[in-house]
């Protein structure tokens, strides 16, 4: 089953399950991923199934659709990507067995490698501080300086 977990800027978080070959994102209320944001596009993205693989696609937004922090026109999702389109946070789950809503929610993979939000959430308190946690996991722990120098 495959999945995204959709965080806006306010902090609200959803999940929302891909279903069908196709699944759009956008402003509109059509769409299967509504995100009522400006920075959104009503139609922003699309999730299509190739048969092998789940595929992402920009549908020419004004501001662009970013997977890991790289802009894209289309790409092949892996299980944990950080999707984001304006001011939204998407991650894209994908799990060979169904697992129950909970269960869901409280797994993120980041980096392939599975995280128990609960144990996130009493270091943090808000999930936008968590996905921001999650990029800098993957890009290192230190700061950097204005000087480019980073500091520990």
């Amino acid at each position: 089953m495959s999945r995204l977990i959709v965080l806006t800027r306010h902090g609200s978080v959803r999940q929302v399950n891909i279903k069908g070959p196709i699944t759009t994102i956008g402003r509109d209320p059509s769409c299967g991923v509504h995100i009522d944001s400006l920075g959104v596009s009503r139609h922003h993205a699309a999730i299509h199934w190739t048969g092998d693989r789940f595929v992402l696609t920009d549908l020419a937004s004004r501001n662009g659709t970013f997977v890991n922090k790289v802009r894209i026109r289309e790409r092949a999702l892996a299980n944990g990507d950080a999707i984001s389109t304006g001011d939204c946070q998407l991650r894209f789950l994908y799990e060979t067995r169904p697992l129950p809503n909970e269960e869901a929610l409280r797994l993120v993979t980041l980096s392939h490698a599975p995280v128990d939000i609960d144990a996130a959430v009493r270091e943090r308190s808000d999930w936008a501080t968590f996905f921001r946690q999650g990029a800098r996991a993957r890009h290192g722990d230190g700061h950097r300086s204005g000087r480019g120098e980073r500091r520990v």
